[in-house]
């Protein structure tokens, strides 16, 4: 059967094929590009390339999909929180689900972006090597698809374990693979990209590079991968690839990549964007980013080793929703002077005053870490019923921001800056608040606290690249330049204590400390994440609830952890589909409690 090949706006088109797990089948072609007469160009070669970079973008349409999101949700870092009816995040956070199918777009997504993988990888060796530029840069386009293909499996063995480990277009169903069958594919991939892609492709802003997967992309991914896969399964090498081996990846990227540190660990995120700040307009809007003269470096950022980037021109492309997810609530719905410059969503993710507390007090950070007020912020009472944030250094954002008390449940006060909404001005004198920054960025962009954001959702910086080296080796090199960049004081020496300390910090709301807790952790990381969260000052629809955080009782973050691994549901659907080929993921039978919904929280009801 002919596969057929869809054109979109951009990019030239995109591919699509079969969907793997039968719920997407061929169809009749409609607009003249299928496998007969498709690719004969290196034009073309490069467009089946960029379609997989295309089925990226589009599970952050709906964030409680994604893994950025669900790592730092369920991570200790983060509460669900919400209202009464966001019962996505709240599963998350306590390891359940809110419904049988939750997974089913992202799976569609990620097997959509297989196959885009397998094509190219399966047609473009098959293209004359005079087609093309040069042999070198052929290989950098199937070293990208072998990247990507890696990328799109560790999603899904991050997620649920283990997964049908699909390596060629043909239609068949298959079952899950073994945990084994997913790792091997997932390194040879990555080794197969470093060896391909050449190492002149390193950090650049360059047109129609910029933002791509590099040889050094790889070899951080495979080391985040490493450190995962030996860690929580207790192995000391990967399918051949050691320890020494991952040393000397990380070292390639840290001295030849040109991937490097920014100046100012804030000035990475969007909410640093001198439309917020007023700069852009020559005045000052009195906020945190004015104050602190901070001016963000956009996306693509040189810190930036590899991320999902978004189009500012295309909507049909994606657009990140985690910032919405986590923004502000008030009554009107809408931003205004009271919350500014932060943008309205659904107040999920609300951060955990314990840790903002230890971070805090903490004799080697404190508020003299530039990362703590640049990370977090406080709003309305915050100070009242948290006496610590009158201390010196302490620091209430938002003092006026009132919330919305009729729906807010798990309100700690707190909230994150990194993948928050952020809004603008539209001009000097304040005449009106923009949905987001990024429609006075670049007016192609919908004025929409959803469709507007298109910040990056960075999953690897070099500052993970440096930490990941000292947890390796033992030393304090990498932690002390980012404790240097932060205003703090260098460590004299290395202990696992700091750290685990510095990548908690330096790398909170990113969605690494999940799976650190994990792979240090182990079993025993449902216990650690339970510990940090119960009994952390919340409120619920506007009164403090008495004793904190709680756990179900009966099915607690421990029972939940103990019986899931940290791992999640796979849709039924798609089992119901493969006629019973696909298992579901252990801790989401029909005798486990996983299902959450309104009304589950373990709080009073009565207010």
């Amino acid at each position: 059967m002919k596969k057929i090949l869809f054109a979109t706006l951009t990019f030239a088109f995109a591919l699509a094929g079969c969907q793997e797990i039968n719920s997407l089948l061929d169809t009749e072609n409609y607009q003249a590009y299928d496998t007969s007469n498709f690719p004969k160009t290196e034009q073309d070669a490069e467009q089946i390339v960029t379609s997989i970079y295309n089925a990226m973008p589009i599970v952050y349409t709906n964030p409680e999909n994604c893994n950025i999101f669900r790592n730092a949700v369920a991570s200790d870092d983060m509460f669900g929180a919400g209202s009464t009816s966001n019962t996505g995040a709240q599963a998350t956070d306590r390891f359940m689900e809110k419904g049988a199918d939750e997974s089913q777009s992202n799976l569609k997504r990620s097997y959509q972006g297989i196959f885009r993988a397998n094509y190219a990888l399966e047609v473009i060796p098959e293209l004359d090597d005079a087609l093309f530029k040069s042999v070198e840069y052929k290989n950098y386009l199937l070293g990208q698809a072998h990247f990507l293909r890696a990328w799109f499996f560790w999603e899904l063995a991050e997620k649920f374990e283990t997964f049908p480990v699909k390596l060629s277009t043909a239609t068949e169903i298959l079952p899950r693979g073994t945990v084994e069958e997913g790792y091997e594919a997932i390194t040879n991939d990555l080794l197969e990209s470093i060896r391909l892609m050449p190492a002149k492709y390193g950090y650049t802003m360059e047109d129609g590079l910029a933002g791509r997967a590099t040889k050094y992309a790889a070899e951080a991914v495979l080391a985040r991968i490493w450190m995962f896969y030996t860690g929580f399964y207790g192995k000391s090498d990967m399918f051949g690839v050691s320890k020494s081996d991952i040393i000397g990846y990380l070292k390639d990227v840290r001295d030849n990549s040109k991937f490097g540190l920014e100046k100012d660990p804030r000035e990475i995120w969007p909410y640093t964007n001198e439309y917020s700040s007023g700069f852009a307009y020559g005045t000052d809007f009195d906020t945190y980013t004015s104050k602190e003269n901070l001016h963000w470096v956009g996306n693509h950022s040189k810190e930036t080793v590899w991320a999902c980037h978004f189009s500012l021109m295309h909507q049909s492309l994606g657009y990140n929703r985690i910032g919405e997810y986590f923004g502000l609530r008030n009554s009107g719905s809408a931003p205004n002077a009271l919350c500014y410059p932060w943008g309205i969503g659904y107040t999920n993710g609300t951060v955990n005053s314990k840790m903002v507390e230890e971070w805090f007090k903490d004799p080697d950070y404190g508020p003299t870490d530039k990362r703590l007020w640049g990370s977090v912020f406080a709003v309305a009472e915050a100070a009242d019923v948290l006496p610590w944030l009158k201390e010196e250094g302490g620091y209430v954002e938002l003092p006026k921001h009132p919330g919305n008390n009729s729906k807010e449940v798990e309100k700690s006060m707190f909230h994150n800056k990194k993948y928050l909404v952020s809004t603008s001005y539209t001009d000097a004198s304040k005449s009106q608040i923009t949905r987001n920054f990024f429609y006075s960025y670049n007016n192609a962009v919908s004025n929409h606290n959803q469709y507007g954001n298109r910040n990056d959702a960075i999953y690897v910086r070099f500052a993970d690249v440096l930490l990941m080296l000292d947890e390796l080796e033992g030393t304090v090199t990498g932690m002390n330049q980012l404790r240097v960049r932060a205003g703090l004081k260098p460590y004299d020496s290395y202990s696992f204590d700091r750290l685990q300390k510095e990548r908690r910090y330096e790398l909170c709301f990113e969605g690494t400390r999940y799976t650190d807790l994990r792979r240090w952790y182990g079993k025993d990381a449902g216990k650690v994440i339970s510990d940090n969260q119960v009994g952390a000052f919340i409120e619920y629809r506007g009164h403090p609830v008495p004793g904190g955080w709680t756990n179900i009782p009966g099915n607690g973050i421990v029972e939940r952890y103990a019986k899931t691994r940290g791992f999640w549901m796979l849709s039924n659907a798609e089992i119901e589909l493969s006629d019973g080929v696909l298992e579901q993921t252990p801790g989401f039978g029909p005798d486990d409690k996983w299902l959450f919904g309104n009304g589950d929280l373990p709080y009073p009801t009565s207010y």
